[in-house]
């Protein structure tokens, strides 16, 4: 009874959470900022969809997916052999562990109508179900090792792995290693014999008894108190009394490939580890393991064994650039639960290697998008995480590659696009357009006071100003206008000089007789395209492009000086 009801309360469990999600990914607020989307609009746009993909040509594109991007995992090949090995155990090891025997009161005794499973037992002891809950408990154990295998030694993988990845290597290990144990148990057990003998044999004479224990402690490495005598004789009889009573319930264990060799393994301890309440600890745990992984399946990174194959589904049919609003917010919330945390796309970002220098987790796009997950729940964070957020983001060279390697289909470069409105929307801008508009504003309010210091505290102005070696080169500069007339910036304006508060000549001047006011604060620094017009046609070789890319680094640093700064005293207050 207790079995009963802890699966019932998991599979209700199960179901709720899953009816949860399903309808959070309607409500979730993932649509432009600009646009209001109620969930009862993007529920029937989505029931439209399905509907035209299954009673239309595209069901056989469907079917084509499922078979080459789903069951064969075809994405996750391209990554190498090992990768897809080890997803391919851990995915259908799991899968087919949890619909041929943790669900085989549902499926397998459904389909088959000789299982055997009796009340109460966690275990079939016949094959071929005692040879597959081996073979699929052993791949999920290989899949697990590899796994935590390439987390602990991969870089980014170990950078990226967060209390989640552990949980869920760790919850699957012990469903695999608390079944293996527990059969373990149960072979070697004289007591569990000794009890199916009473209730299920109809031995009766003493000698055939003991020649039927003969034969157990022999061929099914069960372990008694007392060794029984094994000659001959015995053995051929206790074969006999076995086939009359035995064999049509029980394979031999030596199928249990895996279970079988951690019995003779724990064989000099099969006494006390046989005893009828350590064999019903280990049925408890094993079955609360399996039963609390089933109820917190949705809750968890597991929910990708359902939301991943979906997803893949519907970006083999779904042309976003035709798709309605409400469909691509609903199909971005489906990939924020599809993803499975593998870090793929932290592995092949192409800017990810300057996590080096700048220690911005939200800058690798698996931790990126976790964030503008907790986002979209929360509808908002404190103005710290935002920031983080953004800065991480703007750092994002837009160069899809994550996109093109997800194993799982999630379109993450349209999903930093709508994150860059939606920070925006909440009034973080981008670093550069904030720090430009802070320098200008500063300059614009008070023109005759404006001073933007460019030097450390304790040096003259003249020492370099902060700036490099090549950034020293506007000394050379006598204002011949040569790069200002280079310049299409410049060029772009009927009256540049009010657009741009200096041109890039008058900077150059500044710098060189120690004008320090407003440098900053020039427009002409935050718009320059870098097109090294001006820098080439200097006939000074003033390298005027370098500079005001330098004084644009200054402004940066001083920015997140000031930041941490400010951070710091406000942690002492």
């Amino acid at each position: 009874m207790f079995f009963k009801i802890s699966l019932y309360a998991a599979l209700i469990l199960f179901g709720v959470g899953t009816a949860y999600k399903v309808l959070r990914w309607f409500l979730m607020r993932t649509e432009d900022p600009s646009e209001r989307i109620s969930g009862s609009k993007r529920l029937l746009d989505g029931i439209k969809g399905v509907l035209f993909a299954l009673f239309s040509l595209k069901l056989f594109r469907l079917i084509k997916i499922w078979f080459l991007e789903v069951f064969i995992q075809r994405q996750i090949g391209r990554e190498g052999l090992i990768r897809w090995f080890m997803h391919f155990c851990i995915a259908y090891g799991f899968i087919f562990l949890l619909l041929m025997h943790a669900l085989d009161r549902f499926v397998s005794q459904k389909l088959f109508p000789n299982y055997y499973s009796p009340e109460l037992s966690a275990l079939n002891p016949l094959n071929p179900f005692l040879f597959l809950r081996n073979l699929f408990g052993a791949m999920m154990l290989v899949g697990l090792a590899i796994a935590a295998y390439r987390r602990i030694f991969n870089r980014v993988m170990r950078l990226t792995t967060r209390g989640l990845d552990v949980y869920a290597l760790v919850f699957l290990a012990l469903i695999a290693l608390s079944g293996f144990f527990l059969e373990a148990t149960k072979i070697v057990s004289h007591e569990r014999y000794e009890e199916m003998v009473t209730d299920f044999s109809s031995v009766s004479d003493e000698q055939e008894a003991a020649a039927l224990k003969a034969y157990w402690a022999k061929e099914y490495a069960v372990v008694f108190p007392k060794t029984p005598i094994m000659d001959a004789a015995s053995l051929v009889k206790g074969q006999e009394a076995h086939i009359n009573n035995c064999a049509s319930c029980h394979s031999k264990p030596t199928a249990a490939f895996v279970s079988y060799g951690l019995a003779k393994a724990i064989t000099p301890a099969a006494l006390t580890l046989g005893r009828k309440s350590v064999r019903e600890s280990l049925l408890y745990f094993h079955f609360l393991v399996c039963f609390l992984g089933l109820a917190l399946l949705p809750f968890t990174k597991f929910f990708h064994i359902l939301t991943s194959p979906l997803l893949l589904l519907i970006g083999g049919v779904m042309d976003r650039t035709k798709a309605s609003p409400a469909n691509i917010a609903t199909v971005r919330a489906i990939e924020m639960d599809a993803c499975m945390h593998c870090a793929t796309c932290s592995l092949h970002c192409s800017v990810g290697p300057v996590y080096r220098e700048i220690p911005e987790i939200n800058i690798l796009p698996s931790e990126k998008l976790a964030s503008l997950t907790e986002l979209a729940n929360k509808n908002g964070h404190s103005y710290p995480t935002l920031r983080e957020l953004r800065e991480g983001d703007t750092i994002c060279t837009r160069c899809y590659r994550c996109t093109m390697v997800c194993p799982v289909g999630i379109n993450l470069q349209d999903q930093w696009f709508n994150l860059d409105k939606r920070l925006s929307d909440l009034g973080c801008l981008e670093p550069f357009v904030s720090l430009k508009n802070n320098f200008i504003s500063r300059f614009d309010s008070d023109k005759s006071k404006t001073i933007i210091p460019l030097t450390p505290s304790g040096k003259k102005f003249k020492e370099g100003v902060g700036l490099s070696s090549q950034g020293a080169s506007f000394n050379n500069c006598f204002t011949c206008m040569t790069c200002s007339n280079a310049c299409p910036v410049v060029g772009l304006y009927q009256f540049p000089k009010e657009k741009l508060g200096l041109l890039p000549h008058q900077i150059m001047y500044s710098l060189k007789f120690g004008i320090q006011d407003n440098v900053l604060g020039a427009g002409m620094v935050w718009d320059c395209l870098g097109c090294y017009n001006c820098q080439e046609n200097c006939p000074q070789g003033v390298r005027v492009t370098d500079i005001l890319f330098e004084l644009k680094s200054m402004a940066f640093q001083q920015a997140r000086s000031s930041r941490v700064g400010s951070a710091g005293s406000g942690g002492g207050s």
